[in-house]
């Protein structure tokens, strides 16, 4: 999850109400929309990313999504991370529609 703070409204996925199921939610810490948009890190946000998708993956997640379409930049970075299935935007559907 990018590192901002707002009110999420149910049917946003950033709303643990849009779910009928648990959800579990890791902020990494410095990953802002700005950073997403350039599709870069710093080595202090990458070191983040990787402990979130580990941290998700120990709580039990099924799969992880990201919550920002900028983050498809980084989705060949968290499949190499993951064990588990990882979308880091809706967009890596594009390829079967």
């Amino acid at each position: 999850r990018l590192d901002y703070n707002y009110p999420p409204a149910k049917g946003d996925t950033d709303s643990p109400a849009s779910f009928g199921y648990d959800v579990f939610y890791r902020v990494v810490p410095g990953f802002t929309f700005e950073m997403a948009q350039r599709g870069q890190f710093t080595e202090a946000v990458e070191r983040a990313f990787a402990e979130a998708i580990k941290y998700l993956e120990l709580k039990g997640a099924n799969a992880i999504t990201g919550d920002c379409g900028f983050m498809m930049a980084f989705q060949v970075l968290a499949r190499k991370i993951a064990t588990r299935p990882i979308f880091m935007s809706s967009m890596v559907q594009c390829p079967i529609i």
